[in-house]
């Protein structure tokens, strides 16, 4: 799960921000004269902001804090993939992947602006850890989205998608349900998916029907997680970074 992770993370980002160098785990001294700590910023955005616009000449590493964004790539005829949604203690990197990004519920995201390889050596070693630890996560993340857009059913990838959201966040069982707050759209679901808004709305009722999950205001509860599983074919040891 996420939540050590998570922890981690916000105690190196209150460190970079403590007013007291001498008493933060990571000091001016041990900064990038590249890149200098001062330029550090945490931003705050409302839902449906664009936090990157996919500029290749405006490379930066942002560290989400909070809420939940959409990595997106965006097509010629107006039409986008949403390449993964980033929680807290995730990383996105902007720039040269012209990857766009944006804000699907009010989130706060630290942004380390400049060049990304050519910086990422030189930060502090915490620092280096939470971007190569995100990065690694998000890539196994990614492979796993491959699969399921080129190989599973819609039914099939729209449960994996779910259970993948429902374990990262840490989902917990109350009432006879596994349930979370998910600002999703079916719009959001489908350029994840690649199926239309339409299509996530059958397969949505379809899962809701036959007793294994439901998607409504904003709350997505899983009834049947074992045979949501089962139906999914969902292994979350993709999720997990292990170092052994």
């Amino acid at each position: 799960m996420l939540s050590n992770v998570t922890g981690h993370f916000r105690d190196i980002i209150r460190s970079l921000e403590a007013e007291a160098p001498a008493k933060a785990a990571v000091s001016n001294d041990s900064w990038p004269k590249s890149t200098p700590r001062s330029a550090i910023r945490r931003q705050t955005y409302k839902a449906g902001t664009t936090i990157s616009d996919g500029d290749e000449k405006k490379p930066a590493i942002l560290l989400v804090m909070s809420g939940w964004v959409a990595s997106c790539k965006m097509l010629n005829n107006g039409m986008r993939t949403v390449l993964d949604f980033s929680l807290a203690g995730d990383v996105i990197m902007t720039g040269w992947t012209r990857e766009a990004a944006t804000a699907l519920s009010p989130a706060v995201v630290v942004e380390l602006p400049g060049p990304t390889f050519e910086g990422l050596l030189s930060y502090p070693q915490p620092i280096s850890e939470i971007i190569l630890k995100g990065l690694a996560r998000r890539y196994a993340r990614l492979a796993e989205h491959v699969v399921n857009i080129g190989r599973r059913g819609a039914v099939e990838r729209t449960a994996h998608l779910l259970l993948e959201l429902a374990y990262r966040i840490n989902a917990r069982e109350k009432d006879g349900a596994i349930g979370f707050a998910c600002p999703l759209t079916q719009a959001d679901l489908g350029d994840a998916l690649g199926i239309s808004a339409v299509h996530v709305n059958r397969v949505l009722k379809e899962l809701r029907e036959g007793g294994f999950v439901s998607f409504r205001g904003g709350v997505v509860e899983i009834y049947d997680q074992q045979g949501l599983v089962k139906l999914a074919s969902f292994d979350p040891s993709y999720l997990e970074l292990r170092t052994v």
